[in-house]
């Protein structure tokens, strides 16, 4: 196992920074998300340190983990925000991350995120169809303010990933063709409203294969110079997220990928901006569940949990494979094991045929590398509370959500008088 920030101890318990989660699961109850904050910190400062040679932003993409801890942690660290949502916006600012450093990205954005993004002075709103452009125009002029716009632009690259996370290509909904995002790029220029402040690009998420990178950014790159030889201003090149993520080694290739982006922007003076989600908290996370029932059949052995696809979906919904491990290491000799949830569904699973040693009723097991597109994913299927999540920072325990009630959960709702 090679996760920073967790690790078993002399006496065979996991521990997330020196911290024994057996007694955090007693405490707080599961399922339970536990993030390492030195985990993410280190995970910061890894990528940003191979940014180093170049002018380039981190903008944390709040898609993968949206709790105003983690937001707060990392607007520490220095980071900005990507965000797709107004909903997002407002996490965002209430982690007191700076207008000035939030980027709008996303294909739908309703009259009010837009009113709600101008009226707060971010950076920029990344725009992606005429429509959008002429939606912004009009807002901006009826609030009498200057909106920042970039051109979102789908270099129709096609890339190694899951197809439900592939976003480059032009049979997807994102962006503008290049010669179409040139032409409305051009338009905008001459608009009294809108400021012109770039270029933004976004091929997908889990990319592993820095070539399907260096290929994105040089069509951002000449799409970029050629507006520039026609007089425009274009200050700012937005690359997107993306850089993958090995779920069963914590090594993330920072290195790498700072390489490539210093080899195709070397000799140009744009500023750049990065989107990391996934490759910053996915491996910082746990997930915590307690063992309800072992059930023996006649061709499986199925260890119930009291976490769900509910609580946590990756497995269900893109057939994910998580480590996973119990909180008390023993000696005993593997078996396989179905790990699934209470849900009244087959696809909820969190694992199938794991081999792993022999677990009692009541023991805890963890899910590896959950601190992205966890927690930010669940529901409330089945009426099941989503999981509380704590944060392990320097020593300390800090909780950052606590689980719902059912009647929490049910207060909005109305009861119609038949």
């Amino acid at each position: 196992m090679n996760f920073r920030g967790f690790k078993y101890n002399s006496k065979g318990k996991l521990c997330c920074e020196h911290v024994e989660l057996n007694e955090v699961a007693e405490s707080y109850g599961t399922p339970l998300y536990v993030y390492s904050g030195e985990s993410i910190e280190e995970a910061y400062n890894d990528l940003n340190h191979s940014l180093s040679s170049t002018s380039t932003d981190i903008n944390f993409a709040l898609k993968a983990n949206s709790t105003i801890g983690i937001l707060s942690l990392l607007s520490n660290l220095g980071a900005g925000a990507d965000i797709v949502s107004g909903g997002e916006l407002k996490r965002a600012l209430h982690a007191n991350i700076h207008p000035s450093k939030i980027v709008f990205s996303g294909v739908g954005k309703t009259t009010e995120e837009i009113k709600l993004a101008i009226n707060n002075d971010i950076k920029q709103i990344n725009a992606e169809s005429y429509s959008e452009i002429d939606n912004i125009i009009n807002i901006a002029k009826s609030l009498r303010k200057v909106a920042p716009v970039a051109i979102r632009v789908n270099p129709n690259i096609r890339v190694k990933t899951h197809e439900k996370i592939a976003t480059g290509s032009n049979d997807t909904k994102f962006g503008l063709p290049i010669d179409e995002a040139v032409k409305l790029y051009k338009k905008i220029s001459n608009e009294k409203f809108i400021n012109t402040m770039g270029i933004a690009i976004h091929i997908g998420s889990q990319i592993f294969d820095m070539k399907e990178f260096k290929l994105a950014y040089e069509n951002i790159l000449s799409t970029a110079n050629l507006l520039r030889e026609e007089g425009l201003s274009v200050p700012n090149l937005d690359l997107g997220g993306g850089l993958g993520v090995n779920y069963q080694n914590a090594l993330i290739n920072f290195k790498e990928y700072g390489r490539t982006i210093k080899d195709v922007f070397k000799n140009y003076d744009y500023n750049l901006s990065v989107e990391p989600g996934r490759s910053l908290v996915a491996n910082s996370g746990i997930l915590i569940t307690k063992i309800i029932y072992l059930k023996k059949t006649e061709s499986k052995n199925f260890l119930i949990v009291d976490g769900a696809m509910n609580d946590f979906i990756r497995p269900t919904l893109y057939n994910a494979s998580h480590n996973i491990e119990p909180l008390l290491m023993s000696n005993e000799k593997n078996q396989k094991y179905d790990i699934v949830g209470p849900i009244c569904e087959t696809g909820d699973y969190f694992a199938k045929d794991l081999e792993l040693n022999p677990p009692k009723e009541g023991q805890y097991l963890a899910i590896f590398s959950t601190g992205a597109y966890g927690s930010v994913m669940s529901s409330s299927y089945n009426s099941r509370p989503p999981a509380g999540e704590v944060l392990v920072y320097k020593g300390k325990i800090h909780q950052l959500r606590k689980q719902e009630s059912i009647d929490f959960q049910i207060q909005n709702e109305i009861l119609p008088s038949f």
